[in-house]
């Protein structure tokens, strides 16, 4: 059986790699296979392709990479630390808290001075405001969780309906108040995008990603103890406060840089750490690699598919991955009621 589980992640590895490789090719400008490898082994005699290759497709593709491990992951430890398989970063209102975090570092930012506003400072105030608003969040929302040391999961969906509310409302409030070139880049925000990828975004969240995976997987036992309870996991000597806590730190860190920089991108984390608890079952061991293999497949085809839709134009990536998600959201419900009622 482990063999198995092993040979599922190296298929899924290999095909991400294929992945890749082929969404180099896939846009509104159509690059061969053959130009592509020209392109890469000539770059002076091809120019042109060199230039979008190398300039807006492949740190794209990484962009893509990097912020879908960061969701697979994240979607998988809060599952995990929900004991629940409806638990996501956006539906109980972490990537909401993030954006809010964002929408008012830009409320506020436009009253520090331009020199310091467009500096180096601005760029790291981005993701930080981002995870200091997913942090809040998600510690709210666990706190009004939390009954009797136990989480109400009834309680934390209502919780997290109603923050995504309020925190709509903050960011309706920004949209009101912004100017019309504000408004519309806002709004294409709002909506998810991979189209801002380049080195600097990929330089900064390749650390927080790979310090989230490497979190994840080193404590794959304590995980696979909390989903025996609480006190099964305390009796075993597992600081449930302390790595419910960290938990807490590295979700909001990793969805916090990534709804930054690509804005919201929903469903991610609920869809991907289902399928891959169905190939390889609960053992993080397993379940936390495919966690992030998956999250990086998934949103690097839908990436292909707003690119290609309505090429020359894109599509929002948030509305492929929404129109994916919300229906598997809804085929768990159904099966969760059916469970319930059994």
């Amino acid at each position: 059986m482990t063999k198995i589980k092993k040979s599922a992640i190296g298929i899924f590895l290999v095909l991400l790699i294929i992945s890749m490789f082929l969404n180099l090719a896939i846009g509104a400008f159509s690059i061969s296979s053959s130009e592509i490898l020209n392109a890469l082994l000539c770059p002076e005699e091809n120019k042109i392709y060199y230039q979008v290759i190398m300039d807006i497709r492949f740190p794209r593709i990484l962009l893509g990479v990097l912020v879908g491990i960061a969701f697979g992951i994240s979607g998988a430890m809060m599952q995990t630390l929900f004991k629940n398989p409806l638990a996501d970063p956006g539906l109980i209102g972490v990537s909401a808290g993030a954006s809010a975090g964002v929408v008012i570092f830009m409320l506020l930012g436009s009253f520090l001075p331009n020199f310091l506003y467009n500096s180096f400072l601005s760029y790291l105030s981005l993701p930080f405001s981002a995870f200091l608003g997913a942090s809040i969040t998600i510690f709210i929302i666990y706190k009004l969780a939390t009954v009797y040391n136990k989480v109400a999961v009834t309680v934390m969906l209502l919780a997290g309906i109603a923050i995504n509310a309020m925190l709509g409302a903050l960011v309706g409030l920004f949209t009101y108040v912004s100017t019309e070139e504000e408004l519309k880049s806002f709004t294409f925000w709002t909506m998810g995008s991979l189209a801002n990828g380049d080195m600097k975004v990929i330089l900064t969240l390749i650390p927080i990603v790979l310090v989230t995976y490497l979190f994840a997987y080193r404590k794959k036992v304590e995980l696979n103890l909390m989903l025996l309870g609480e006190d099964e996991a305390r009796n075993s000597g597992v600081n449930a406060e302390k790595l419910k806590k960290m938990i807490i730190l590295f979700v909001s860190l990793s969805i916090g840089a990534s709804v930054a920089f690509c804005g919201i991108i929903g469903f991610i984390g609920l869809v991907v750490p289902h399928i891959a608890r169905l190939i390889v079952g609960s053992n993080h061991k397993f379940f936390i690699p495919l966690s992030a293999i998956l999250g990086a497949f998934v949103l690097l085809w839908a990436d292909s598919l707003s690119r290609t839709i309505i090429a020359p134009a894109e599509l929002p990536i948030g509305i492929i991955t929404a129109i994916l998600g919300a229906p598997f959201f809804l085929w768990l419900l159904l099966k969760n009621r059916q469970n319930s009622m059994a």
